[in-house]
């Protein structure tokens, strides 16, 4: 065990120390400036495409592939060949030879 003498020279050491610590000088208006800036609303940059969540993400590359199966589906049919057909023959759209006022 420690003798008195020792334990009262770590004692006398302790409070030594503690006279050795100076007072902290602040500012006068450290509290202002903290709570002026608790009060202020810092703006957050918005990024443009935060609305577009994964969420939408995945249910616009949906709506992309139906379309393009549709799509896919009209174009391999039948009915749209003859509708074009139908549609060229009505407006005059067949195979015509042109003539231009640069070769005469």
């Amino acid at each position: 065990m420690m003798k008195d003498t020792e334990i009262n020279k770590k004692v006398n050491a302790t409070l030594n120390a503690v006279d050795a610590i100076q007072e902290v000088k602040v500012s006068p208006f450290l509290k202002d400036r903290i709570l002026n800036n608790l009060t202020t609303k810092v703006e957050e940059n918005q990024k443009v495409w935060s609305w577009f969540t994964p969420k939408l993400q995945f249910a616009t590359l949906i709506i992309v592939v139906l379309l393009n199966i549709y799509t896919y589906k009209i174009l391999t049919s039948n009915s749209y060949e003859t509708s074009l057909e139908e549609f060229s023959d009505t407006y005059d759209f067949g195979v015509e030879t042109y003539t231009s006022i640069f070769n005469q």
